[in-house]
């Protein structure tokens, strides 16, 4: 019986870290990870003026949806500062407001630069937060890739840079994924290209899974083929026919499962010649999905897709349960209960699907612009629409009573307040938030009361074999003299974790000649040279392989002799698909093609933690089509560049926002190699930038080039190559060094 009681205990706590609490809301679909909320006695109407309801405003709005974790409201969103302004602008960042959730007094926040991304000022803060009510700990998913824990009370935990070191993609359009927490796994997907083994084209979108804890990377995911575009699909985790999946949406137009604590794949749909945004929902066997797109096998556009998910591999042609095609809803996740699946389509209508058949059964209109996904919860549905509208509704399988209807309007600007977030619900409250503000709708006098979230299926109880075995961490990076410590995590043939290992022998797989291995444990020396490879560790007859890459100690140069067909840098990232060594009159450089269109490409080559030191690189820039790229190189995080169809010399930070920008007219010959240099000093209130660029057959000037300050300063960064291809460029001789 004790044993009992012991297992009963330690299978409450596992539910209980799985799916949260029933007063917070801290994944932006909600405890069940599909829009529901177990809560009863919330409010049927409400008004800003008069004020009804209402508990608390506060000025600061976003994009993204709010989480609730223990009586605080996160949320991921752009400072409000003015961004035509030019006093303004340099102060324009992305920032983390945490509010008391009762009161709205703001208990802290933490702001952050936006930096080396296209992403627009108006698309700062994509991503909702995501919490752990384990730990009580929480998460960000920045536009620049900055992927931060923080505790409860703002402490930034532990940190990683997804674009400097994995090669996160950006695109255009600001789409950023929400992360989301599994046991002791946060995990979050990414549009990647990367080194090594990652390396060559075509990008893929992969799920990147660290420990909650200490940011180890625990395994990565690609369960999917080319992708079409950036997209901004959240995945679910749930337990169908015994196994615990992840799903999601993704880039290459399809939905694929994986294993949730190992990353294996499980079955994959595909749907679309454009990449998925929707988030999927599940309802038992079932999952639910939709797009606004191409069909891959029909000439309409947009899909309305129910899947049993109970099949393996590839499951388009045989486990479509059933589909309506002609329904564009590209932006909002669905919502399922009792039996009706609600849809919001991309032109602002709220469709009710029988879920079984997919039947329409009425449909509802809410505005003209359907971004926000709904949320269902004592009997009524929350949903908001683009133009200001927020709607309390009360469905049944007949029709849907409007109980009540605001349109808010904008309030620094003419016309409507702008909304893409979903309502989260907590403790009786529900939050909205607006592109100009935050509001907690309740009433006061009124004690939360919620029905108990139910459990997960039961999953397979774990077999004696070991199936699947993990060398952990994933991947690392090491300076010359530093050292890494592994373990082996096992795992059944149904992703059930096993136990922990201490690897009894580690193997050189390839990359890695100059480095040593002494029982669990890699170690750089410290006159290591630059490399990387992959270590591996066999448990009988399975292999677990992880990814090292060694820096050596500066300085560093690459003149890039004796590289050739697709030579890079073995610890550069992105660098294979933007460079091929080629011969110029005699010596041998890395070339981009350009002319391709895409968003600005950076190659990284170092740590993200580098500060202090400084770049150098030769440039040349060569005509074609009347075009001439823009090109240069990066130092923590800022950006010194050729622009040469402008003929300008730039410093820059955030090229699509331009937050601080600093530029001289300079003259840029096609066919002439330039030599530029550049770092950054501390100075009292930030930082100063400088660059010199001189002709390369020419002395280097005493006096910087340009200079820029920076009362935000990027305090490190990894060093790198920047390009706006429009024309082929070609770079030679990269330094980085440390300047007495």
């Amino acid at each position: 019986m004790k044993v009992f009681t012991v297992w009963l205990a330690f299978a409450c706590w596992i539910w209980a870290a799985s799916w949260g609490w029933a007063g917070d809301w801290a994944y932006w679909r909600g405890p069940e990870q599909n829009g529901i909320s177990r809560e009863r006695n919330l409010v049927d109407d409400w008004s800003l003026d008069p004020p009804k309801n209402v508990l608390w405003v506060s000025d600061i709005g976003g994009r993204a949806t709010p989480i609730v974790l223990n009586g605080r409201v996160y949320l991921s969103c752009r400072t409000h500062h003015d961004v035509n302004d030019p006093d303004e602008r340099i102060h324009a960042r992305e920032q983390v407001v945490c509010w008391d959730a009762k009161t709205g007094q703001i208990l802290w926040r933490d702001e952050l630069n936006v930096f080396q991304t296209d992403v627009p000022a108006p698309r700062v803060g994509w991503a909702s937060m995501v919490g752990d009510p384990e730990t009580g700990n929480v998460y960000l998913h920045s536009v620049s890739g900055i992927f931060r824990c923080y505790s409860a009370d703002g402490k930034v935990l532990w940190e990683r840079s997804l674009f400097e070191e994995f090669g996160r993609i950006s695109g255009y359009g600001g789409r950023t994924t929400t992360p989301i927490i599994d046991e002791d796994r946060v995990i979050v997907g990414l549009l990647t290209i990367n080194w090594g083994d990652m390396k060559a084209p075509p990008p893929k979108e992969r799920f990147y899974a660290f420990d909650k804890r200490t940011g180890k990377l625990l395994w990565v995911s690609a369960p999917g083929g080319r992708p079409y575009d950036t997209v901004y699909s959240n995945p679910i985790v749930t337990v169908i026919d015994g196994v615990r999946m992840l799903i999601c949406g993704n880039a290459d137009g399809g939905v694929y499962a994986i294993h949730a604590r190992t990353g294996e794949p499980l079955w994959g749909f595909r749907m679309s010649h454009r990449g998925l945004n929707v988030s999927p929902v599940a309802d038992g066997k079932y999952v639910y999905i939709a797009h606004g797109e191409d069909n891959i096998d029909s000439l309409e556009f947009g899909r309305v897709q129910c899947i049993d998910a109970t099949g393996r591999g590839d499951i388009t042609e045989t486990h479509s349960v059933w589909r309506v095609d002609g329904i564009k809803a590209g932006y909002a996740s669905l919502l399922v209960h009792d039996g009706i699946l609600y849809v919001v389509t991309d032109n602002g209508i709220l469709l009710a699907l029988d879920s079984k058949t997919g039947e329409k059964l009425w449909e509802h209109k809410l505005g003209t612009v359907g971004k926000g996904s709904p949320v269902w919860a004592d009997g009524k549905l929350y949903v908001m629409e683009v133009n200001g509208n927020i709607h309390i509704l009360r469905p049944s399988r007949e029709k849907c009573e409007s109980l009540s209807h605001v349109q808010l309007m904008a309030t620094k600007i003419e016309g409507y307040d702008e909304i893409y977030a979903s309502p989260a619900i907590a403790d009786g409250r529900i939050y909205f938030v607006t592109r100009d503000r935050t509001i907690c709708v309740g009433r006061p006098d009124v004690e939360p009361q919620s029905d108990p979230i139910p459990p997960m299926p039961e999953e397979r109880p774990p077999e004696d074999q070991i199936a699947l075995v993990h060398l952990v961490p994933y991947e690392t990076m090491l300076w010359a003299g530093e050292s890494v410590e592994y373990e082996v995590l096992a795992y059944d043939k149904n992703g059930r974790f096993l136990k922990r290992m201490t690897p009894e022998k580690l193997e050189i797989e390839s990359g890695l000649s100059h480095v040593t291995l002494e029982g669990n444990r890699l170690i750089a020396p410290a006159d290591a040279p630059e490399q990387g490879g992959n270590v591996v560790a066999r448990v009988g007859d399975l292999v677990a392989k992880a990814r090292v890459r060694v820096f050596a100690k500066l300085p560093w140069k690459w003149d890039f002799t004796g590289y050739k067909d697709r030579d890079v840098p073995p610890t550069w990232v992105t660098a294979f698909t933007e460079f091929r060594p080629v011969e110029v009159n005699g010596d041998v450089a890395l070339y981009n093609l350009g002319g391709q269109g895409k968003p600005s490409s950076y190659i990284w080559l170092g740590p993200d933690t580098m500060r202090g030191y400084t770049i150098q690189a030769d440039v040349m820039l060569r005509e074609k089509q009347r075009r001439l790229s823009s090109a240069g190189v990066t130092c923590q995080r800022y950006n010194l560049i050729l622009k040469g169809n402008t003929q300008k010399l730039s410093i820059q930070t955030w090229p699509a926002h331009i937050r601080m920008d600093k530029e001289i007219r300079f003259r840029i010959d096609p066919e002439t190699w330039y030599r530029m240099k550049m770092r950054v000093d501390p100075v009292e209130g930030g930082c100063m930038v400088r660059g010199k660029v001189w002709q390369r057959d020419q002395a280097e000037p005493q006096d910087w080039t340009i200079e820029a300050f920076d009362p935000h300063p990027n305090e490190q960064g990894s060093p790198g190559l920047y390009i706006f291809g429009l024309a082929e460029s070609f770079f030679d001789n990269v330094q980085v060094y440390e300047e007495k």
